[in-house]
């Protein structure tokens, strides 16, 4: 027989015979049992630079009613994990320990991925994770590249600085109104009321501009258009105006509007300095007048704006006009007067 083929034939042999021997092995490895449960902690998505926060691990039992054990991880800022409770209940240190983990985040703009794994002997271990993000408000901290200096025209409203432009025959705010009278920021993080501004409903956003300002009207929003240099005047679609009213901004070094051909380059040229910031369903308002339930959508994709017009012959429903990263327009579109969560831009006649 040839050599190369009896050599052959050995090793296809013992191959054979590894498989069936590891899948042997396999069908008698024991499987673990779970803990019951799902394992959870809160971590708030936006805190500040340097913020120090306390969370604890909850949701599992131990199906034997013994200890569960925890250790914790941030990435990327810690090199190793950080075991905050053994088996025992104790910490290592030999103290009782609910497994809670306190850390205090680095100073500077970032996504932190916080991880709580949990084990116990015999058991399938499980893990859980949230992501939090630092952001710094103001001109030049998270949100920077927006065209807006700090030399230019504003006005301080509740200690947040509010820049406006004379566009036209009228002066608009710059940066998205943030004050605490209603509404709810963005990811239901108060820091980022003076990042993105906040998103407020229908009434709330008729009385939220300051003394002397108002709320635009859609005469407002059409001299805009016009101001801005818009290619026709039509009511539902103001058309080639987006480039000069979006600003080229980022949001901690990401670029928020992405380049589309049909857009083209944003110039920002009217001052108008839009971020897509995104809308928010802000589901039911609580008694202290927050709603905790609100969820945030089309960041990144869409700058959405309440007009003061409410929709003829449709109660509970008003106009607000938007922006979308991947259209040239700025369009026109009902929302609902209660839930819908937009944002604000407060308007007057020149001074």
């Amino acid at each position: 027989m040839n050599i190369r083929r009896l050599t052959s034939m050995i090793i296809i042999a013992a191959s054979a015979l590894a498989a069936l021997s590891c899948k042997k092995e396999e069908e008698e490895a024991e499987v673990l049992p779970s803990l019951e449960g799902n394992l959870s902690f809160h971590a708030p998505q936006f805190i500040e630079p340097g913020q120090t926060l306390t969370m604890t691990p909850k949701g599992l039992v131990h199906p034997e009613d013994k200890g569960i054990g925890f250790y914790w991880k941030v990435t990327p800022a810690m090199t190793s994990s950080d075991t905050t409770r053994l088996e025992n209940g104790l910490s290592p240190e030999g103290e009782e320990s609910d497994g809670s983990f306190t850390y205090t985040f680095p100073d500077s703009l970032a996504v932190y991925t916080v991880t709580c794994y949990a084990f116990a002997e015999d058991y399938t271990g499980t893990s859980s994770s949230r992501y939090v993000t630092t952001v710094k408000p103001g001109l030049e901290g998270s949100l920077t590249s927006t065209g807006i200096r700090p030399s230019d025209a504003h006005i301080t409203v509740d200690g947040q600085d509010y820049y406006y432009a004379k566009i036209g025959n009228l002066e608009w705010f710059r940066n998205n109104l943030g004050v605490r009278k209603g509404g709810a920021p963005y990811g239901n993080a108060d820091i980022m009321s003076d990042v993105f501004g906040r998103f407020y409903n229908h009434e709330d956003a008729m009385a939220a501009c300051p003394e002397g300002w108002r709320l635009p009207t859609e005469e407002d929003w059409l001299a805009l258009g016009k101001a801005a240099g818009a290619e026709s005047e039509k009511y539902e679609v103001i058309e080639g105006v987006a480039a000069r009213l979006m600003a080229d901004a980022k949001f901690n070094g990401v670029t928020m509007w992405d380049y589309w051909p049909a857009v083209g380059t944003i110039t920002n040229e009217s001052g108008f300095s839009a971020i897509p910031a995104g809308y928010l369903n802000l589901g039911t308002r609580n008694e202290t007048g927050e709603y905790p339930e609100s969820s945030s959508y089309g960041v990144y994709e869409y700058a959405a704006f309440w007009t003061a017009d409410s929709v003829e012959g449709e109660e509970g429903m008003a106009y607000y006009r938007y922006m979308m990263a991947t259209q040239p327009d700025l369009f026109i579109s009902k929302g609902d007067k209660a839930n819908f969560g937009a944002s604000v831009r407060c308007v007057r006649d020149a001074q």
